[in-house]
């Protein structure tokens, strides 16, 4: 007899089916209800395991025992004439198939009854947590453009392909009546096609898509694109252009591919007034045009800061009259002081205010110059390189989304601005505009669960702050210290703390976490440890001020202005310090003209404090 008959004489196949399929029908019910309960994860994960170790032993029982009338007995000791080994196969199979039917029942019917997922809240309630451009309906006059494929022979062209896309986005932002998403946002699904077309759109909040591809070799170029519907996922347009590679036709083929786009939508749409979709030619140097694209894809993912400065000097010496070259120049410049060390801010400030002014001689309407001039004298505010006039800050950063909506950094700066001016709610509107506008921008949703937390919406803060690491959207460039304190999320705190842009070299970490936990104890000592220590630092973080002030530290280093006016920093606000940044920065004389905020009031002509 072979051994495969032996296992089947003695039932162990069906029991190996049996139990496959019993184990299976446990887990399914175990999924769905454990959830109703709040079960630990690790529960039903146990279960999984425990449930796989069982398998083999009971393949073991099932080949030493035979089931009898007598109850369970071993296979040697049954007389083969009194065996009962054909009806309990028989009873097995009525079982398996019993199984099998109740395993069918669960699959037609579980999604019926099964608990709703965390990711599709029942509740009629507004959902505070989720921006709302991630939630509504997109509007059907919408479209993303994603980033081109680079299928150049040695795919190297990477910038040039995210170029061609980004410029053709530059053009239909300008069409009336049509939504754009931003190039922050669109840009981040970049090597991830592969979720589908109607799942990228959906996380976008668009009804429409571009794609395309860039194939650049030699002295030929050949870009196709397709504009796709993604609510049925049907093709409403595609077209591939092969040229001679100049950068007329780099022009023509982003003006063609714009306004192909324009018509398939006013077909499909019924668009009216949709305005001039035409560009001028902003270089008729090839070369000169490809170092600007490579600077610029620098300081879009704000690597090399310094080096795409380099390449756009290069850029405008060889083009004088490159207007946007002389904008975003001025933005390298600009952010200098926060990607590039030891870098002269003073005079970098200085120069950047000169590259703006060249930029908008050229160009008056020029939205990237404006923003990058406020951004530059709010900088100077900030470090008090002389009293800046706050009120032409913000008329900048209004006239620049004036032209241009859905600048998603300028709506940050103008946020950051409100912040300096102690103006919070303000704040609050336009990092959440910035949200709807760029979900994906990292910078807006940090600063908005800031100044949640700078109001006292803490529960608010937090649950903001966990959904920003549930999407990725966060930087490791700082850390809202008091936040972590108040949730009592200590072993994140000392993670963060551990980390070299704040206190390298340093041994004390839960020292700190308790002088937040309970800031009335006499933390004198360790004040004392922390000047000592933190005054040796060489390259000390640009937001080391965040972390020492809630502990009395006033005169070393400044907060971020989101955070200075929240509870935890109410004794800097107190400090000689905060009054002398107040008074040299030009705050106070906006104070003066345009009203204090509701925090702040006048004691006498040239004086006042702060709650």
């Amino acid at each position: 007899m072979s051994f495969f008959t032996e296992l089947k004489r003695r039932n162990v196949i069906r029991m190996a089916g049996l139990y496959l399929v019993g184990a299976w029908l446990v887990l399914q019910v175990a999924e769905t209800l454990l959830p109703i309960f709040d079960t630990p994860d690790w529960v039903l994960k146990a279960m999984v395991v425990m449930l796989a170790i069982g398998f083999l032993p009971a393949l073991a029982l099932s080949w030493i025992f035979e089931l009898t009338p007598d109850g369970l007995k071993r296979e040697s000791e049954v007389d083969p004439r009194n065996s009962t080994k054909d009806q309990t196969a028989r009873k097995l199979d009525l079982v398996v198939i019993l199984l099998l039917v109740a395993v069918g029942a669960m699959v037609v019917l579980k999604p019926t009854w099964q608990a709703p997922s965390p990711a599709e809240p029942t509740s009629t309630e507004p959902i505070d947590s989720v921006p709302v451009a991630a939630v509504e309906a997109p509007n059907e006059a919408s479209i993303a453009v994603l980033p081109f494929a680079d299928l150049s022979p040695n795919a190297d062209q990477g910038y040039f392909s995210d170029g061609m896309a980004e410029e053709i986005l530059n053009v239909l932002v300008k069409v009336r009546g049509l939504q754009v998403a931003s190039r922050t946002s669109s840009f981040s699904f970049k090597g991830q096609e592969s979720l589908g077309i109607p799942a990228i759109a959906k996380q976008l909040s668009v009804r429409h898509v571009l794609e395309g591809s860039v194939r650049r070799s030699g002295e030929t170029l050949r870009i196709t694109a397709q504009l796709i519907d993604a609510e049925s996922d049907r093709h409403l347009w595609s077209e591939t252009f092969d040229r001679p590679l100049t950068a007329e036709n780099v022009f023509a083929i982003q003006d063609e591919i714009a306004k192909a786009i324009v018509a398939a939508l006013v077909d499909s749409l019924q668009l009216t007034q949709v305005g001039h979709v035409e560009r001028s030619i902003a270089t008729h140097d090839l070369s000169t045009y490809d170092l600007f694209l490579r600077a610029r894809d620098m300081l879009q993912s704000r690597r090399q800061v310094d080096r795409a400065a380099q390449l756009l000097h290069r850029v405008v010496e060889q083009d004088p009259q490159f207007a946007q070259a002389w904008a975003w120049l001025a933005t390298a410049t600009a952010l200098h002081g926060d990607y590039v060390e030891s870098a002269a801010t003073d005079e970098l400030s200085v120069q950047g205010l000169k590259q703006v002014e060249r930029a908008l001689a050229l160009d008056p309407d020029n939205a990237l110059a404006r923003a990058a001039r406020a951004n530059i004298r709010l900088q100077m505010a900030e470090t008090l390189a002389g009293p800046q006039d706050m009120a032409a800050i913000i008329s900048d950063l209004q006239t620049s989304l004036t032209l241009d909506p859905s600048n998603g950094n300028t709506l940050n700066w103008l946020g950051l601005t409100w912040a300096e001016l102690g103006e919070t709610s303000r704040a609050l509107d336009a990092f959440q505009q910035c949200m709807v506008v760029d979900p994906l921008l990292a910078p807006c949703v940090e600063n908005e669960y800031e100044t949640l937390f700078t109001l006292g919406r803490r529960e608010e803060s937090y649950q903001h702050f966990l959904d920003a690491l549930s999407t990725g959207r966060v930087t490791d460039q700082y850390t809202n210290f008091s936040l972590l304190a108040a949730f009592e999320q200590r072993t994140t705190f000392l993670f963060a703390l551990g980390q070299t842009s704040w206190l390298p070299d340093w041994h004390l970490q839960e020292a700190i976490y308790q002088a937040y936990r309970h800031p009335e104890d006499d933390h004198t000592e360790l004040i004392d440890a922390l000047r000592r220590h933190v005054v040796q630092i060489e390259n000390p973080g640009s937001y080391l001020g965040n972390l020492l002030i809630p502990l009395g530290i006033h005169d070393l280093f400044r907060p971020l202005s989101l955070l200075t006016w929240g509870p935890d920093f109410r004794s800097y606000r107190q400090s000689a310090q905060f009054m002398d940044h107040k008074r040299q920065s030009g705050v106070l004389d906006y104070w003066q003209t345009h009203g204090f905020p509701a925090s702040c009031r006048a004691i006498e002509p040239d004086d006042f404090e702060c709650d």
